[in-house]
C-alpha cells in the first residue's frame, strides 16, 4: 500500500512539473490531454478549460457564446460578430477600447455580468473605466485588448471586464468577473487559439 502511494505521489508530482512550464510575459497553451473540448467561433477554435462548456445558441439568446463553468453561468463571451458588423441596421457599437463601455456592443444600457449575475439578470451598469489596453496575443493574431473597472446599481456586482477585440476576423472575447485565476485561465486559452 505504501509503494502505490509512493508512485502515485511521484506520478502526479512529475505530471505537475511537466504541465506547469511557461515563458515570462506570455501565456502557454494547455496540452490537449489536460484541457477540454475544442470548438470554434467564426475562424478562430480554440479548446476549453476541462469542465468548461460552450453555449453557441440559448433559447432567449442570452446565454449566446458563454463559457460555463461549475456554478458561473457565463464565465466569458466569445463571439462571432461577422454578421452583426455587416448589417448596417443592427444596433451595435463596435468594441473598443477608446471608449468607457467599449466592451458592450449594444445600444441600450449596458448590464452587469459576474458569476452571480448572469447575462440578463445583472443590476445596471453604471460605470466604466479603463484601467488598460493596448493589443494582446489571440494565438498568432494581436487583438485590441482593454480591462475596465466596472460599477453597477447593485454594488455587490462592481466588477472588472477584460475585452479582446479581432476587427479582422470580426471576433469578441469578453471575460466578466476578471480576477487572477480566471485571467490565467483565460490567457492561456487564448494564447493556444488558432485560426482558418
Amino acid at each position: 500500500m505504501i509503494f502505490r502511494r509512493s508512485v502515485l505521489a511521484v506520478a502526479v508530482v512529475l505530471g505537475a512539473a511537466a504541465c506547469s512550464t511557461s515563458t515570462a510575459g506570455q501565456a502557454q497553451p494547455v496540452p490537449t490531454s489536460a484541457a477540454g473540448p475544442q470548438i470554434a467561433v467564426g475562424t478562430m477554435r480554440v479548446t476549453l478549460p476541462l469542465g468548461a462548456e460552450y453555449t453557441e445558441h440559448s433559447q432567449d439568446g442570452l446565454l449566446d457564446g458563454c463559457i460555463s463553468e461549475g456554478t458561473v453561468v457565463c464565465e466569458a463571451r466569445l463571439l462571432d460578430l461577422r454578421e452583426t458588423t455587416s448589417d448596417p441596421n443592427a444596433p451595435f457599437n463596435v468594441p473598443s477600447a477608446k471608449r468607457p463601455f467599449g466592451w458592450y456592443t449594444g445600444t441600450d444600457v449596458p448590464l452587469c455580468i459576474t458569476p452571480a449575475a448572469p447575462p440578463g439578470a445583472g443590476a445596471e451598469a453604471t460605470g466604466s473605466t479603463l484601467l488598460e489596453s493596448g493589443f494582446a496575443p489571440v494565438g498568432p493574431k494581436k487583438a485590441e485588448y482593454g480591462r475596465w473597472q466596472v460599477t453597477c446599481a447593485d454594488s455587490a456586482q462592481n466588477s472588472q471586464v477584460r475585452m479582446w477585440w479581432l476587427p479582422t476576423s470580426k471576433i469578441l472575447v469578453v471575460q466578466y468577473g476578471a480576477f487572477p485565476g480566471w485571467d490565467a485561465k483565460m490567457d492561456n486559452l487564448l494564447a493556444g487559439a488558432t485560426f482558418t
